[in-house]
């Protein structure tokens, strides 16, 4: 490459290089503020420098979406019963919107969101073999442990391995269906991810990577590429795969047992088979009932929990009396802290997105990023808080990189035109 080439190339790697880095510090606790934070400060110089950006399609999509998730989290404020944490949320969460800004721009750039995508998916893929280590030798490539039968790899000592790899899964099939035409043994890549999310013991996982192929089979579908998503012989052998990782695995048995419990139908055997979610659940839906329009306040649910929880509640004897931080329940957690209010603003943002992500049908890329923001807002999802930082976070940079490219026209108008 010339030095000429190296450097009108040079700012695009310098974007992935930015972006990548974040995705890779979400293995981390709080790493990832750091390079966001970055990011937040040059939306807003790109902003300032360009104020014409805040009238492309994507970055008005996202300024639509974003309103749709913050304007509720402010009607909340005025009577929060935690008024200092929601409003430090409330505020903080604003910074999101400038760091998704700059992220649309960098990767309206092709090269950037070539880059990006692949290096996601190599991350993605690196962090299961990394687990899939963890799973053989009982300890992964850093040295992380295989503790309780439960596979964290990268993301010790948290439990959130499981969800990232079923939160990518589409991006990272789609991918490999790319390179395999080229090099079609990679397509094996899929079987030590599957396997992964399997022996996550994480049923939020398993419900995630379901809906991802469910909506990747429907993108395929809509892409009228001619091939499909995975073969006869490919779901064969995935059923195969997980025939074999739950008779060999008895935490996996356990946990498929465990959760028998939740079609039993009676309340006491599916509380305990859904890990006392249904307390959480109850204790959630009884903050709405009494604080309906605009609920107790982001993050405020930790702050209301005692006063709604019983007096043998399992959560407030586990914790010493402070019970739980959020209801691990989406769509009980909206309704708990942002009320109808905030109900109303969800279910808008889904209208605004689904529209977006049939104007992406035929975008490179851009289509299956934004059904991976989709699922890991999926209405039914019972894992991480919706209006935490750290989930909040992951899904704007999803949003943003999806928005980038979104034409201004939907591809039926335009294919009517010609």
């Amino acid at each position: 490459m010339s030095d000429t080439a190296y450097r009108a190339a040079a700012p695009d790697y310098l974007h992935a290089a930015l972006i990548l880095g974040s995705f890779a510090l979400f293995a981390t606790a709080h790493l990832v503020h750091y390079p966001v934070a970055l990011m937040s400060v040059l939306g807003v110089a790109a902003v300032v420098r360009e104020p014409a950006r805040l009238r492309e399609p994507g970055v008005r999509t996202l300024l639509l979406l974003f309103a749709c998730i913050w304007l509720p989290m402010l009607a909340a404020l005025p009577d929060a019963v935690a008024p200092t944490r929601t409003q430090k949320t409330v505020l903080l969460y604003l910074h999101l919107l400038p760091a998704a800004i700059y992220l649309a721009g960098a990767c309206a750039r092709p090269e950037v969101l070539r880059l990006v995508t692949q290096g996601v998916v190599v991350l993605v893929v690196f962090a299961g073999l990394d687990a899939f280590a963890q799973l053989i030798w009982h300890e992964d490539f850093f040295g992380y442990p295989y503790e309780d039968g439960i596979l964290k790899g990268l993301f010790y000592p948290k439990q959130r391995l499981g969800l990232f790899l079923a939160l990518f899964a589409p991006l990272v099939i789609d991918v490999v269906r790319a390179w395999c035409r080229q090099y079609p043994p990679l397509w094996l890549l899929h079987l030590p991810l599957l396997i992964v999310v399997l022996v996550s013991l994480k049923r939020s996982a398993w419900l995630m990577l379901g809906v991802g192929l469910f909506g990747y089979a429907f993108v395929v579908r809509r892409a009228h590429d001619g091939r499909p998503a995975l073969r006869a012989w490919h779901v064969l052998l995935l059923v195969a795969i997980a025939g074999v990782a739950v008779a060999t695995n008895p935490p996996l048995r356990n946990q498929i047992a465990t959760s028998a419990g939740l079609f039993s139908g009676d309340a006491a055997a599916f509380d305990r088979a859904s890990a006392y979610r249904l307390t959480l659940w109850r204790d959630g839906l009884a903050m709405f009932a009494d604080n309906w329009l605009n609920g107790v306040g982001p993050r405020g649910y930790r702050s209301a929990y005692a006063e709604y929880a019983a007096a043998d509640d399992f959560w407030l004897e586990r914790s010493g009396g402070h019970g739980q931080t959020h209801p691990h329940q989406m769509t009980i957690e909206v309704a708990a802290e942002c009320g109808v209010i905030g109900l109303a603003g969800l279910a808008m943002f889904y209208v605004v997105a689904f529209g977006a992500w049939r104007r992406l049908a035929g975008q490179p890329s851009s289509p299956v990023w934004m059904l991976c923001a989709l699922v890991a807002w999926f209405p039914l999802n019972a894992h991480l808080a919706f209006y935490g930082s750290y989930w909040s976070t992951l899904v704007w940079m999803l949003l943003a990189i999806a928005l980038a490219r979104l034409p201004q026209t939907p591809p039926e108008q335009l294919r009517q035109a010609a």
